[in-house]
């Protein structure tokens, strides 16, 4: 294949222009293109609605995809794609009532994603015919603008129709043409339009549509275009894309150009498969115009053109607001001035993972928000829980359909708060969501169930089973057990017991995060508890269908609420639903089923792992969905019989407030939960890697698991307090008095103001639900329903057999049966289980004989100690969740019929099995033994899909079976009697192996099974085996279907003695052979250069990623010996390993919600650590450098100097030490330039506009090179006779080299276009209003430089400095004579104190070593911190505990002693006679609180002390800045004296004028100033130009 020619620069302007970014490479391409898979993604879809985004989004990511729930099933697109399909035919359709030959003159494709190769084909078929496809442009000018969409699209579909008429069987919708003055169109509205367009003029039928486009790489966009007409996608730029990964060495390398593009096409396909079979759609020709989405967001006008008849109920974008969105990319690409600012990189707006930034996506889970709830939860702290709040209910506003609604407050009159229902019972509407045990740990499972049920709330199972021990009940009272149990589609561990120690049964019909998708819990996880709650086998992955196979339809549905309700008559029957359109009548459906609960979850919900397509695009917002079923439960008075629930992204009071309003009476908390136990959004729960030890069954991360019950009943209480506050304003008494309330609801004035929201339209929402007729009829749950359970036959024999249910003998007894009876044995099974626990009868069992024709469910959770034998045939679902009873079923004996030729049974008998035995004379139908996990069965003949994800127990079949035997099986053995040996062509053998059965042990099993089934049936066919039973025969006639995964578990179980088994099993359980070191210093001092070492290795070749925090341990590079150094002025740094660097950078985790990246408690300047650590590791230095200057103008400043708050709040820092992103980011710099990969850049074009800038310190520079970089002119300023400011004369050399660092950087920009202006003071050399008025704008960033003094007696004495004088004199000296000249202070041979710490005093300390100080002393006025974090210094804040910084090492290596003295306070510097100081009289001090609570400190009597010395350096901090350059031009100052500028807009009082760093924000750290500069860069850049593209 060849590979399409494009320039590197031409190909970035179109993924720009087309929107892609850094994560649609990194997680979505770059995964297809290597491994034929969609991507996996984990904790749902936390992000705003497409409508709702501030970014520019493509129409594609308007459309939810549907999915089918109740009212038909979904398909299983991987275990039985024998019944799906992509192939294709198209091309023009003849007429289907009339075939002719002519008709079959179409194209068929095996896939609708063409390959470069097929779409040439397809191009270039009968050139100069009608055949030869006809190419229409689908871009339109730059010059029309936004208004350009709409015109486009209209001459999009005349041309296409004229080229029908013209005879043209094909028509390529392309647009390739964009460039610079031509926009593309999106290609879903391109297809949609003229699709519908044709159908209209009746020429549909006549053409085929093929799309060639740029915008369309990823699933849902494929199906998108294919659910809206299309015929055959060609997404061209997506495999040029893809082409640049491989050359970039970023797919793996023995991977030729056509092979990514089949693993490409691969994974299309399979995910367009999934999303047809959602919906059970098997085939694409069915699929094909069905338009099975909802647009969410989309105005009516767009709809009406582009997408007739799809449903969008809120309205939303106009061809106005997409055509913006269009142009803005457009002009990302194009446009000269952004090529300027852009590089040759694509950004990264943090839809996957969050993000800092102005360009970035918000995300509910902030890290802001995070870090207060979780400080909020452990401390029980309302005001950090109301910051939680303010920052989380700003995010909804713009993020969700609620936020967007607001409460009309003042319609009704305020009442007492102490009025309002208590917290206590508001707390018992909570529900935490269905979380399965094998997903999230024991710890964090068992944590939520003592939490819940201490407050009488309720947990929830998931659907992974419960642990029996759970059951009892603790010593101290408290209950593990999960008040609801979940029974989903795998049915694991649903087994009579479980059922019975259940308040609540949900079935789960679908999952918020992937509706109609069955999941998979990865061998890896299913380690031996979990083996054993699920009743599988360790080590082997398991399966869940996405469908249920007993709910094919409404009737089925009842009939396992029925089934459920009979195992527990106390328990109500919940029913999950997702919100998608038409909710409300299938909720409407299941109440009428007799279901007692239903929850309507949203599509944001968590999940612990799923395809990104399923995360990202399915399902719907809960408002939309709870709304619906409500009004139509109400509309259909069917309100009043059950409770109603949503769930989805709640997390606070206002929440919950406007969920009762749109009708919920219970809410549940997934996620939030979650976070109150410790989760930090990692998003790798599919991993087992959490390091928290929440998602992840590693011993040793599990043992990291911190969270208590407290911190989550503290949470829901405030949850419920936040609400009752409301509620009080609202003047509602209970939560009771405002369900279905939406009157109290009204649009926020925010849609109408927002140009991208005016076009939504709430009043669907916001319609009163009403029952014609019945004005007052209730709108929540006021009764129950009736089951239907007083007449059952189930009665009758609990009745006759309390004899062994009293345990005093057992029971034998007859009864005839009909097909009305329904679920027999539940009721009884359930009484058995009450009494005797899982185990059963084993003293006094029950055998009933039944004679007819049994209903659904004969047997149904079945327990252990009753036997039922039922002469006749039995329904469907006989031996459903069959859990250790005996089910024996044969043909009346007086029959005729021969029973291996018929059916006896039904579909879908033994579902969900867990143990017991069924032995069955005759056929029965299909999906015999779906799920079994543990029961032993014999049948004479089976249906389709027999055995189907099986994972336990045995099954003999002595007949014939249907197709897809053993689908998804991965555990327990089938015997299969095949005398004709065609078994093969009708097995799935996916997942098993064909053997022959020959081995002593399954002849011995096989022969005892057909022996007990002739016992208990008299079959005539295991009489005739039995009879002519050999080992030939049975070798010759049998075949053992043997799961591979199971084959291989045995195996090493057979190899290994029981001692290294045990061994073994705890080796696999984790990463590393032995558990971390607990590295968190408790018990001593951190040493900066060297945060600790344990016995993993800091370095290794090839390190692994995954994992990479648990393999490897921190290897801070360490400073060069104290010895050496402290005889120069040299940097202190060693020279830099990049092998270790990179495993150091596989200790990233690549977090989810990077805490590092954040400016608050992280990197002030959102650095993408994770990104660039990720490229480290991978040996790409270069684009780590892309990554980092992105953010960072001077990362080999920060990289030196900056205290690095990024480590501070790495999230690997609550369980281990910090990554070591502070060394990474130095290496990536320095290594850039030592590459010669650092090269001046000047802007190409110019604005004319001119900037002056006041101060080159950090602030200044950043600002300075932003600006230039926007094209303006720039000239800085400054009154030092070098640049740099801070950087300059306020860091010694040696911890940031001036020549080759500072001054290196300064002629970069020079020769960027930059001008520098030294030795002139603005406000003394140049009048500051006269710069003003020369300039456009000026920028103060002249620093906070008024030092704060000491004014005690003696200050005045001669040898007392400030100590920025102190290094300022000590740098100039050095640069301009290397310490000859004498213009600077020395500490040769002198006693030093140095008064203040912070860095500035450790500088002052080295400086003085290096001089020869006779002796160092530093005083700090405030306590030792602590050794590691105060209660009150929660992660991720900065971590205020005792470091040793590299001045502290030096006097203590050299001096023997740590220099630092706290609590200490300086009363007096006392003079020796002749003006000089000479020493300084001190007192210690204790700290403690008055009586506001304020901190204050008392002198310690008798603790007096003199302390000699010749040189004192005042190192206090800063008071502000100095009044020269403001004072001229009327500058405001705020109360602290720094010039008073808003930060996010810097702009002073006086028009035209900015600050930005220390002299606006207070004395602060150079990563400060540096984030400062670029961000009033941006608002000055804004203010020149009328808008900005700056970041």
């Amino acid at each position: 294949m060849k590979k399409e020619e494009m320039e590197a620069s031409t190909l970035m302007d179109r993924l720009k222009a087309f929107g892609y970014t850094v994560e649609t490479l990194d997680m979505l391409l770059e995964p297809m293109g290597s491994t034929g898979y969609e991507a996996l993604g984990s904790m749902g879809n936390d992000v705003p609605l497409a409508c709702l985004s501030s970014r520019p989004r493509n129409v594609f990511e308007y459309f939810r995809q549907l999915f089918a729930q109740v009212t038909n099933p979904p398909i299983d697109p991987i275990r039985e794609r024998i019944v799906t399909s992509l192939t294709c035919p198209i091309g023009p359709e003849g007429n289907i009532l009339s075939p002719v030959p002519s008709c079959a003159q179409r194209v068929f494709i095996d896939d609708p994603v063409l390959r470069p190769r097929e779409f040439l084909a397809l191009r270039s078929i009968s050139k100069g015919s009608q055949w030869s496809p006809k190419v229409v442009d689908t871009t339109f000018p730059k010059s029309d603008g936004s208004d350009g969409l709409r015109k486009g699209l209209i001459r999009v579909c005349d041309e296409v129709e004229q080229a029908v008429i013209e005879g043209h069987k094909f028509v390529i919708l392309s647009d390739r043409s964009i460039c610079a003055d031509r926009v593309p169109i999106m290609s879903a509205m391109a297809v949609g339009s003229v699709h519908h367009h044709l159908i209209r003029k009746h020429l549909r039928s006549r053409v085929g549509l093929v799309a060639e486009v740029g915008d369309a790489r990823e699933v849902h966009h494929f199906s998108v275009l294919l659910g809206f007409g299309v015929d055959a996608i060609y997404p061209y730029v997506a495999y040029q894309a893809l082409f640049m990964l491989r050359s970039d060495n970023k797919l793996p390398g023995d991977l030729t150009e056509e092979q990514v593009v089949h693993n490409y096409q691969a994974a299309a396909s399979k995910g367009i498969t999934k999303v047809m079979s959602k919906m059970g759609v098997s085939t694409l020709q069915s699929y094909k115009g069905a338009q099975i989405f909802e647009g969410l967001g989309i105005h009516k006008e767009v709809v009406e053109f582009c997408f007739v008849g799809c449903a969008s109920r809120i309205g939303g974008a106009t061809f106005e607001v997409f055509g913006r969105d269009l142009v803005s990319l457009h002009d990302f690409a194009f446009a000269p001035r952004c090529r300027d600012l852009s590089s040759q990189s694509l950004t990264n707006e943090g839809y996957y993972h969050w993000r800092q930034g102005s360009a970035s996506e918000l995300h509910l889970n902030d890290p802001q928000a995070i870090a207060f709830l979780q400080h909020a939860c452990r401390s029980n702290d309302v005001a950090a829980f109301k910051k939680f709040t303010e920052i989380t209910n700003n995010i909804v506003k713009v993020s969700t359909l609620r936020g967007l609604l607001r409460i009309k407050f003042g319609t009704m009159e305020p009442i007492p708060l102490e009025e309002v229902e208590p917290a206590k019972e508001i707390v018992k509407r909570f529900c935490t969501g269905a979380m399965s045990f094998g997903s999230i740990s024991r710890e964090t499972h068992t944590t939520m169930a003592i939490a819940m049920n201490r407050i009488g709330a309720k947990s929830n199972t998931g659907e992974g089973g419960e642990q029996a021990d759970r059951y009892q009940p603790l010593d101290n009272g408290d209950s593990m057990k999960s008040a609801i149990k979940q029974v989903a589609s795998a049915r694991f561990g649903v087994n009579i017991f479980y059922l019975t120690n259940s308040i609540e049964i949900q079935i789960k019909m679908a999952q918020g995060a992937k509706p109609g998708e069955g999941g998979e819990l990865p061998g890896h996880k299913v380690k031996g508890p979990i083996a054993a709650t699920r009743k599988s086998t360790p080590g082997v992955g398991l399966i869940s269908p996405p469908p249920h196979h007993d709910i094919y339809s409404i009737e089925d549905l009842a009939q396992l609420i029925f089934d459920l309700k009979n195992a527990n008559a106390q328990a109500r029957i919940s029913v999950k639903l997702v919100s998608e359109v038409g909710v409300g009548v299938v909720a409407a459906g299941v109440a009428k089923g007799k279901a007692d609960h239903i929850l309507i979850a949203g599509h944001d919900g968590g999940t612990g792992a799923s395809r990104w397509t399923g995360i990202k695009y399915a399902g719907l917002p809960w408002e939309l969905g709870l709304s619906e079923a409500h009004q139509t439960l109400v509309h259909n008075g069917l309100r009043d019989r059950v409770v109603l629930q949503t769930d989805g992204q709640i997390k606070t009071g206002l929440d919950v407030v406007k969920a009762a309003l749109l009708g919920a009476e219970e809410f549940g908390f997934g996620t939030t939960a979650l976070i109150t136990l410790g989760c930090i959004m990692m998003r790798k729960c599919h991993l087992n890697t959490c390091p928290v030890g929440i998602a992840t069954q590693d011993p040793v991360l599990r043992k990291k698991f911190e969270g208590q019950p407290e911190h989550l009943i503290n949470y829901l209480f405030m949850v419920a307090e936040d609400a009752r506050e409301i509620l009080a304003s609202l003047g509602a008494r209970s939560f009771n008095d405002i369900i279905g309330r939406v009157d109290l609801l009204e649009t926020d004035p925010v849609v109408a103001a927002n140009e991208k929201f005016k076009g939504i339209d709430f009043s669907s929402i916001l319609r009163p639900a009403f029952k014609k007729g019945a004005p007052n009829s209730p709108v929540y749950c006021t009764t129950t329903q009736d089951h239907g359970l007083e007449a059952v036959l189930d009665r009758t024999l609990v009745q006759a057999a309390l004899p062994a249910l009293n345990g005093e003998s057992e029971v034998k007894i007859r009864f005839g049966i009909k097909n009305s009876d329904r679920c027999v044995g539940g009721i009884l099974s359930n009484e058995v289980s009450k009494k005797f626990g899982e185990q059963g009868l084993t003293q006094h069992p029950i055998h009933i004989k039944f004679d007819g024709s049994a209903g659904q469910s004969f047997g149904a959770w079945l327990a252990c100690g009753i036997t039922f034998e039922l002469e006749g045939d039995a329904n469907d679902y006989a031996g459903k969740g069959l859990s250790g009873g005996v089910l024996i079923i044969y043909p009346p004996k007086s029959g005729t019929i021969k029973p291996e030729e018929n059916v006896i049974a039904g579909n879908v008998l033994l579902y969900g099995a867990t143990a017991g035995q069924a032995f069955i004379r005759g056929v029965v139908s299909e999906r015999f033994s779906v799920r079994n996990s543990g029961a032993v069965a014999v049948v004479e003949g089976v249906g389709d899909h027999g055995c189907e994800y099986m994972t336990g127990g045995t099954v003999v079949v002595l007949g014939r079976t249907g197709r897809n035997f053993a689908a998804g099986m991965s555990g327990g053995i089938a015997y299969v009697y095949d005398p004709d040996g065609n078994f093969h062509t009708l097995c799935n053998q996916e997942m098993v192996d064909l053997d022959e059965v020959e081995s002593p042990q399954d002849l011995s099993t096989l022969k005892g099974l057909i022996q007990r089934h002739f016992d208990h049936t008299g079959s005539g066919v295991a009489q005739k085996l039995l009879n002519n039973w050999s080992a030939d025969l049975v070798t010759r006639s049998f075949v053992k279907v043997f799961p591979r995964d199971y084959k291989r578990v045995l195996a090493e179980r057979a190899s290994a003695s029981v001692e290294s088994k045990a061994a073994a099993d705890e080796e696999a359980l984790s990463l590393n052979k032995r558990e971390i070191k607990e590295s968190k210093t408790e018990e001593k001092a951190v040493d900066m250069e060297d945060f600790g070492v344990d016995s993993r290795p800091v370095i290794v070749s090839n390190p692994v990623k995954n994992g990479g925090f648990i393999r490897y341990a921190r290897g801070a590079s360490k400073y060069r010996p104290e010895a050496e150094r402290v005889n120069d002025f040299n940097e202190i740094y060693q020279q830099h390993d990049s092998v270790k660097l990179q495993t150091q950078a596989a200790r990233c985790m690549d977090c989810g919600i990077p805490f590092c990246h954040q400016e608050t408690t992280g990197c002030p300047l959102g650095n993408r650590i994770p990104e660039w650590n990720e490229l480290v590791h991978s040996n790409r230095w270069k684009e780590a450098l892309d990554r980092l200057l992105s953010t960072n103008n001077f990362p080999e400043f920060t990289g030196r100097v900056c205290p690095a708050p990024c480590e501070g709040s790495c999230v690997l820092g609550i369980i281990d030490q910090p990554v070591t992103i502070k060394n990474i980011e130095m290496s990536i710099i320095d290594r850039a330039f030592e590459e010669g990969w650092i090269v001046p850049s000047p802007p190409k074009s110019r604005t004319g506009r001119r900037v002056a800038i006041v101060g080159s310190g950090p602030a200044g520079l950043a600002a300075a090179d932003q600006l230039n970089k926007a094209g303006h002119l720039v000239t800085v300023y400054e009154r030092a006779d070098r640049i740099g400011g801070l950087l300059m004369y306020g860091v010694p050399n040696m911890k940031l080299d001036k020549e080759l660092v500072v001054q290196r950087r300064v002629d970069l920009m020079t020769k960027e276009g930059i001008e520098f202006i030294t030795n002139v003071e603005v406000g003394v050399d140049i009048d500051s209003l006269e710069l003003k008025n020369k300039f456009d704008a000026v920028i103060l960033s002249t620093g906070s430089t008024t030092p704060r003094d000491l004014p005690i007696k003696g200050r005045s004495l001669k040898g007392i400095y400030f100590a920025m004088e102190f290094l300022r004199q000590n740098t100039k000296s050095y640069l301009d004579s290397k310490l000859t000249d004498g213009h600077f202070v020395s500490a040769k041979d002198k006693r030093v104190v140095v008064i203040g710490g912070g860095d500035t005093g450790n500088d002052c300390i080295g400086t003085s070593m290096r001089h020869g100080a006779k002796s160092v002393v530093n005083f700090e006025l405030l306590p030792q911190p602590p050794n590691g974090r105060a209660a009150d210094n929660p992660w991720p804040q900065w971590p205020k505990i005792f470091r040793i910084d590299y001045g502290h090492s030096e006097v203590k290596k050299l001096h023997k002693d740590d220099p630092r003295q706290f609590c200490i306070l300086s009363k007096e510097f006392l003079d020796d006679g002749e003006g000089n100081v000479m020493g300084i009289r001190t007192v210690r001090i204790r700290w403690e609180r008055d009586a506001q609570g304020r901190w204050k400190f008392v002198e310690l009597e008798g603790t007096e002390k003199i302390v000699k010395c010749e040189l004192v350096f005042l190192s206090m901090g800063f008071v502000g800045p100095e009044k020269k350059v403001s004072d001229r031009i009327g500058i405001e100052y705020d109360p602290f004296g720094n010039y008073k500028a808003k930060y996010g807009t810097f702009n002073t009082s006086v028009d035209g004028v900015f600050a930005a760093g220390d002299c606006r924000r207070g004395q602060s750290l150079v990563v400060w100033g540096i984030s400062e500069g670029r961000q009033c860069a941006r608002e000055v850049d804004r203010y020149l130009m009328g808008n900005t593209l700056l970041p």
